[in-house]
C-alpha cells in the first residue's frame, strides 16, 4: 500500500513539474510573438485587381482600448468612410473608395489582445507597404506599442 501512494505522488509531482515547463514555454512563446506583424495576401490574381490582404498583430493591451484607438484613427482620416461599426464585437467595416475594409480586435486577457485588418482586392502598391499593414501599424504608434513586420 505504501508503495502505490509512493508511486502516485511520484505521477502527481511529475506531472505538475512538467505542467509548469510546458506553461512556461507558451509564455515564453507568447511574448515572442507579440508586436509582430503577420500579413497574407493573394498573389495569383493581382495583375487582374482581385485577391485579399490581411494583417494580423498580437498586442499587450486592452482590447475595448484599442478599438477605440483605431476607431479614432479611422474617424480622424477624411479619406475613409466607415460603412459599420459593431461596438459589442469590436468590429469596423470602412472604405477608401477603393477598397473595403474590415478590421477586428479580440480580446483573450485583460491586457493581451489581437488586431485583424483584412481587405478584398489588392490593398498595396507593387514592392510598397500594403494598406492593411499600414492601419495595423497606425494603430500600434497610437496605442505606444512598439510593432515589427515579421520576417518570414
Amino acid at each position: 500500500m505504501g508503495m502505490i501512494i509512493r508511486l502516485a505522488a511520484l505521477a502527481l509531482t511529475t506531472s505538475l513539474c512538467c505542467t509548469g515547463v510546458a506553461q512556461a514555454q507558451w509564455i515564453f512563446l507568447g511574448k515572442k510573438a507579440m508586436g509582430v506583424v503577420n500579413r497574407l495576401t493573394s498573389q495569383a490574381f493581382e495583375k487582374q485587381g482581385q485577391g485579399y490582404d490581411a494583417a494580423t498583430v498580437l498586442l499587450e493591451a486592452n482590447a475595448d482600448k484599442v478599438y477605440a484607438a483605431a476607431l479614432d484613427i479611422l474617424r480622424r482620416n477624411s479619406n475613409i468612410t466607415i460603412n459599420r461599426t459593431d461596438n459589442s464585437t469590436r468590429e469596423v467595416e470602412f472604405t477608401d473608395d477603393k477598397i473595403l475594409v474590415g478590421l477586428k480586435v479580440t480580446r483573450f486577457e485583460d491586457h493581451l489582445s489581437q488586431l485583424l485588418i483584412i481587405c478584398a482586392g489588392i490593398s498595396g502598391k507593387p514592392g510598397g507597404t500594403s494598406f492593411v499593414v499600414e492601419r495595423v501599424f497606425h494603430v500600434c504608434e497610437k496605442m505606444g506599442v512598439s510593432c515589427t513586420l515579421a520576417k518570414d
